[in-house]
């Protein structure tokens, strides 16, 4: 078994004087370009992985993330604006009906 992680083996950045310093260095390499990148390849994978599980067809949400998807599984498209942090937003928006989909729907069991 190995030993537990130690202070030690931590590298921080030399500049990094107190602690506030110290976690927003490690969140700004949190966010660098390639660790986007490989967080959205994993968030892809996972997204096929459940489709498949599931046996169900992938429909690309075009306002936030058809990258999920690879071209060759993407069944249709929508526009679906989440109403997150809007308690009890539950309106049909009548602008974006997203029609295309109901065939996929009902050729899918739902």
């Amino acid at each position: 078994m190995s030993r537990p992680i130690q202070t030690e083996d931590i590298i921080f950045p030399e500049l990094a004087t107190d602690f506030s310093t110290t976690l927003s260095s490690l969140k700004r390499s949190t966010l660098s370009i390639s660790n986007r990148l490989r967080s959205i390849a994993e968030d892809a994978e996972f997204v096929c992985a459940v489709a498949d599980a599931y046996e169900r067809p992938l429909v690309a949400n075009e306002r936030c993330g058809s990258w999920y998807i690879p071209l060759e599984r993407k069944a249709a498209s929508a526009y679906f604006k989440s109403t997150d942090g809007h308690t009890g937003e539950w309106a049909f928006s009548l602008r974006r009906l997203n029609i295309q989909v109901l065939e996929l729907i009902g050729a899918n069991d739902g």
